[in-house]
Protein backbone atom coordinates (compact mmCIF):
# COMPACT_ATOMS: atom_id res chain seq x y z
CA UNK A 1 0.00 0.00 0.00
CA UNK A 2 1.47 3.36 -0.99
CA UNK A 3 1.39 6.44 1.18
CA UNK A 4 -0.96 9.13 -0.06
CA UNK A 5 0.65 12.29 -1.40
CA UNK A 6 0.72 15.11 1.13
CA UNK A 7 -1.79 17.89 0.56
CA UNK A 8 -0.72 21.22 -0.92
CA UNK A 9 -1.24 22.82 2.48
CA UNK A 10 1.09 20.31 4.17
CA UNK A 11 3.72 20.75 1.45
CA UNK A 12 3.60 24.54 1.81
CA UNK A 13 3.89 24.24 5.58
CA UNK A 14 6.92 21.96 5.30
CA UNK A 15 8.51 24.26 2.70
CA UNK A 16 7.99 27.21 5.05
CA UNK A 17 9.70 25.26 7.85
CA UNK A 18 12.71 24.53 5.65
CA UNK A 19 13.05 28.20 4.72
CA UNK A 20 12.52 29.30 8.32
CA UNK A 21 15.18 26.97 9.71
CA UNK A 22 17.69 27.80 6.98
CA UNK A 23 17.11 31.54 7.42
CA UNK A 24 17.36 31.28 11.20
CA UNK A 25 20.60 29.29 10.90
CA UNK A 26 22.20 32.09 8.89
CA UNK A 27 20.73 34.91 10.98
CA UNK A 28 21.96 33.27 14.19
CA UNK A 29 25.41 32.76 12.70
CA UNK A 30 25.66 36.38 11.56
CA UNK A 31 24.22 37.76 14.80
CA UNK A 32 26.53 35.88 17.17
CA UNK A 33 29.62 36.52 15.04
CA UNK A 34 28.66 40.22 15.09
CA UNK A 35 28.46 39.98 18.89
CA UNK A 36 31.97 38.51 18.89
CA UNK A 37 33.26 41.37 16.73
CA UNK A 38 31.57 43.92 18.99
CA UNK A 39 33.13 42.33 22.08
CA UNK A 40 36.63 42.01 20.63
CA UNK A 41 37.05 43.80 17.27
CA UNK A 42 40.84 43.76 17.40
CA UNK A 43 40.97 40.01 16.68
CA UNK A 44 39.77 40.40 13.10
CA UNK A 45 39.75 44.10 12.24
CA UNK A 46 43.42 44.92 11.82
CA UNK A 47 46.08 45.03 9.11
CA UNK A 48 46.94 41.34 9.41
CA UNK A 49 43.46 39.90 9.88
CA UNK A 50 42.80 36.80 11.86
CA UNK A 51 39.85 34.55 11.16
CA UNK A 52 36.58 33.97 12.97
CA UNK A 53 38.06 31.00 14.81
CA UNK A 54 40.04 33.37 17.02
CA UNK A 55 36.75 34.03 18.79
CA UNK A 56 36.52 30.38 19.79
CA UNK A 57 39.70 30.48 21.88
CA UNK A 58 39.07 33.65 23.89
CA UNK A 59 37.06 33.59 27.10
CA UNK A 60 35.22 36.82 26.26
CA UNK A 61 33.86 35.49 22.95
CA UNK A 62 33.80 31.69 23.20
CA UNK A 63 30.10 31.54 24.15
CA UNK A 64 28.72 33.66 21.27
CA UNK A 65 31.16 31.97 18.86
CA UNK A 66 29.96 28.55 19.98
CA UNK A 67 26.31 29.62 19.69
CA UNK A 68 26.93 30.95 16.17
CA UNK A 69 28.28 27.64 14.92
CA UNK A 70 26.03 25.31 16.93
CA UNK A 71 22.87 27.09 15.80
CA UNK A 72 24.01 27.30 12.16
CA UNK A 73 24.78 23.58 12.17
CA UNK A 74 21.72 22.40 14.13
CA UNK A 75 19.13 24.54 12.31
CA UNK A 76 20.51 23.63 8.88
CA UNK A 77 20.35 19.98 9.80
CA UNK A 78 16.83 20.34 11.23
CA UNK A 79 15.68 21.91 7.96
CA UNK A 80 16.46 18.64 6.15
CA UNK A 81 13.70 16.89 8.12
CA UNK A 82 11.06 18.91 6.28
CA UNK A 83 12.38 18.59 2.73
CA UNK A 84 10.13 16.95 0.14
CA UNK A 85 12.67 14.78 -1.72
CA UNK A 86 10.60 13.99 -4.82
CA UNK A 87 12.84 16.08 -7.12
CA UNK A 88 16.51 15.33 -7.74
CA UNK A 89 17.40 18.98 -7.06
CA UNK A 90 15.80 18.74 -3.62
CA UNK A 91 17.76 15.58 -2.83
CA UNK A 92 20.94 17.44 -3.83
CA UNK A 93 19.91 20.35 -1.63
CA UNK A 94 19.37 17.92 1.24
CA UNK A 95 22.94 16.66 0.77
CA UNK A 96 24.20 20.25 0.61
CA UNK A 97 22.51 21.16 3.91
CA UNK A 98 23.75 18.03 5.66
CA UNK A 99 27.30 18.59 4.42
CA UNK A 100 27.21 22.24 5.47
CA UNK A 101 25.91 21.24 8.92
CA UNK A 102 28.70 18.68 9.37
CA UNK A 103 31.45 21.05 8.20
CA UNK A 104 30.30 23.84 10.51
CA UNK A 105 30.19 21.43 13.44
CA UNK A 106 33.66 20.13 12.52
CA UNK A 107 34.90 23.73 12.36
CA UNK A 108 33.63 24.29 15.88
CA UNK A 109 35.12 21.09 17.27
CA UNK A 110 38.54 21.77 15.76
CA UNK A 111 38.56 25.41 16.92
CA UNK A 112 38.98 24.87 20.64
CA UNK A 113 42.38 23.20 20.48
CA UNK A 114 43.87 24.72 17.35
CA UNK A 115 46.26 26.97 19.29
CA UNK A 116 47.65 24.06 21.33
CA UNK A 117 49.65 22.18 18.72
CA UNK A 118 50.76 22.29 15.11
CA UNK A 119 48.78 19.14 14.31
CA UNK A 120 45.55 20.64 15.66
CA UNK A 121 46.23 23.92 13.85
CA UNK A 122 46.80 22.05 10.59
CA UNK A 123 43.61 20.03 11.07
CA UNK A 124 41.61 23.18 11.76
CA UNK A 125 43.19 24.87 8.74
CA UNK A 126 42.27 21.91 6.53
CA UNK A 127 38.67 22.10 7.74
CA UNK A 128 38.65 25.84 7.00
CA UNK A 129 39.86 25.22 3.45
CA UNK A 130 37.21 22.50 3.04
CA UNK A 131 34.48 24.91 4.19
CA UNK A 132 35.61 27.62 1.77
CA UNK A 133 35.83 25.23 -1.19
CA UNK A 134 32.49 23.67 -0.24
CA UNK A 135 30.81 27.08 -0.06
CA UNK A 136 32.19 28.00 -3.48
CA UNK A 137 31.04 24.75 -5.12
CA UNK A 138 27.68 24.84 -3.31
CA UNK A 139 27.19 28.48 -4.33
CA UNK A 140 27.85 27.59 -7.95
CA UNK A 141 25.33 24.75 -7.77
CA UNK A 142 22.70 26.95 -6.08
CA UNK A 143 23.30 29.80 -8.52
CA UNK A 144 22.70 27.43 -11.43
CA UNK A 145 19.65 25.88 -9.72
CA UNK A 146 17.87 29.15 -8.94
CA UNK A 147 19.19 31.20 -11.88
CA UNK A 148 19.25 34.43 -9.92
CA UNK A 149 21.30 36.42 -7.40
CA UNK A 150 24.11 37.19 -9.84
CA UNK A 151 25.69 39.71 -7.45
CA UNK A 152 25.79 37.19 -4.59
CA UNK A 153 27.56 34.68 -6.79
CA UNK A 154 30.01 37.34 -8.03
CA UNK A 155 30.80 38.21 -4.39
CA UNK A 156 31.43 34.52 -3.69
CA UNK A 157 33.96 34.41 -6.53
CA UNK A 158 35.70 37.60 -5.35
CA UNK A 159 35.83 36.26 -1.80
CA UNK A 160 37.26 32.96 -2.97
CA UNK A 161 40.02 34.68 -4.98
CA UNK A 162 40.90 36.78 -1.92
CA UNK A 163 40.85 33.62 0.23
CA UNK A 164 43.28 31.90 -2.15
CA UNK A 165 45.59 34.93 -2.10
CA UNK A 166 45.41 34.94 1.71
CA UNK A 167 46.11 31.19 1.88
CA UNK A 168 49.26 31.61 -0.23
CA UNK A 169 50.42 34.64 1.79
CA UNK A 170 49.95 37.38 -0.82
CA UNK A 171 47.25 39.07 1.30
CA UNK A 172 46.14 38.93 4.93
CA UNK A 173 42.37 39.40 4.73
CA UNK A 174 41.06 36.14 6.20
CA UNK A 175 38.09 37.62 8.05
CA UNK A 176 37.04 39.63 4.99
CA UNK A 177 37.13 36.51 2.83
CA UNK A 178 35.04 34.61 5.39
CA UNK A 179 32.47 37.42 5.45
CA UNK A 180 32.31 37.68 1.64
CA UNK A 181 32.14 33.96 0.86
CA UNK A 182 29.99 33.07 3.88
CA UNK A 183 27.63 36.03 3.48
CA UNK A 184 27.02 35.41 -0.22
CA UNK A 185 26.62 31.69 0.47
CA UNK A 186 24.00 32.51 3.14
CA UNK A 187 21.97 34.64 0.73
CA UNK A 188 22.04 31.91 -1.93
CA UNK A 189 21.21 29.27 0.67
CA UNK A 190 18.09 31.05 1.90
CA UNK A 191 16.83 31.75 -1.62
CA UNK A 192 17.45 28.15 -2.66
CA UNK A 193 15.57 26.89 0.38
CA UNK A 194 12.55 28.93 -0.71
CA UNK A 195 12.59 27.40 -4.19
CA UNK A 196 13.64 23.82 -3.46
CA UNK A 197 12.49 23.37 0.15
Amino acid sequence: MTNPKPSIRVVRSMKARVTRDVALSQIAFAFFIAVCVALHPGLVIKTNEGGMSNYGVHLKTVVPYTLALVLASALSYRATRFLQRARIETRHFDFLLRTYSALILLTLLTTYGYTLSTAQKDLHGAVGVAVTVFELVASLWMYRAIRSLHLAFAITLIGFVLAALTFFGALHVLFLTQVLVGGAFAVLLVRTSRLLG
